[in-house]
């Protein structure tokens, strides 16, 4: 009995107190309870997670200093590996240079070959190979010339050896393996029969004289003049006709002499000969 009583006891006042709570909620405003319960949600949140949340705003802050650093000594490093020293810029320079040095002697090499393969186009003649000179004796006006083939590249003794416009620089006097010697129009013992080009008269040139060459047994009654162009007669069998020799550097009589003396100057430059071409 006493146990009821109690128990009715505390039901009447929680009935009261819950009855209380519900009067003083219909008149407080619904928004001012919302909004005041979301930002105390909010406050209390924040309030709770401190410690994460400064947590998480430090490793933020870390890792951006860390990624900007690692930033900077990359672009350090990059340009501590673009400044040079004196010594390795020197260095630099010089192969610079020497590649430069390289790549105009290729250009250089390729116009000459162009110019060979243009002339082996358009000339008449037989082609048997395009050679390098090896060795020249002596150098600047050579009587004899060492180039890089022989036997193996099919080259025979008298075949004829042009340059690359086509004047005429010698003949093969000897075949070896990979090597033949040529003998140049400046040989003391060259003999061309030489045609005048303008007069169409025939005289021999004969060299042994350095960087030119002496017209041999043309008659004064010539009208030969400075300039005129010589070319092989095709008059014997040691040069076809046609190919360019030279032209009349000088033209002299003797009062004692029945022929002039008649200085010729080649076509070829000896001094920049590098390739040769070998016809038959």
């Amino acid at each position: 009995m006493t146990a009821q009583l109690s128990l009715r006891a505390i039901a009447k006042q929680s009935q009261e107190v819950w009855d209380c709570h519900v009067v003083r909620f219909r008149r407080t405003p619904r928004n001012d309870i919302s909004v005041k319960s979301c930002g105390q949600i909010i406050i209390e949140m924040l309030w709770r997670y401190r410690k994460e949340i400064l947590l998480f705003f430090l490793l933020l802050l870390a890792s951006l200093i860390g990624i900007k650093s690692s930033n900077s000594s990359k672009i350090l490093r990059m340009k501590e590996s673009l400044i040079l020293s004196p010594q390795e810029e020197l260095l630099s320079h010089k192969r610079l240079k020497l590649e430069k040095v390289f790549i105009d002697e290729l250009l250089a090499e390729n116009r000459r070959l162009r110019e060979i393969l243009q002339l082996k186009e358009r000339s008449p003649y037989s082609f048997r190979r395009v050679a390098r000179i090896i060795r020249m004796e002596p150098v600047g006006w050579p009587i004899t010339i060492l180039i890089d083939s022989g036997k193996v590249e099919l080259i025979r003794e008298g075949m004829t050896v042009l340059d690359k416009n086509g004047g005429l620089v010698g003949r093969v006097i000897r075949v070896d393996g990979n090597t033949s010697l040529v003998m140049t129009l400046l040989h003391p013992e060259s003999r061309i029969s030489a045609l005048i080009q303008h007069t169409r008269e025939v005289g021999i040139l004969v060299g042994g004289h350095p960087g030119i060459l002496q017209l041999k047994y043309l008659p004064k009654e010539s009208k030969i003049e400075r300039g005129d162009v010589m070319l092989t007669s095709g008059l014997s069998t040691l040069y076809p006709k046609g190919l360019p020799i030279g032209k009349v550097l000088k033209v002299r009589g003797a009062n004692s002499s029945l022929f002039f003396d008649i200085t010729v100057n080649p076509a070829v430059s000896f001094s920049k000969l590098e390739e040769v071409l070998i016809i038959q």
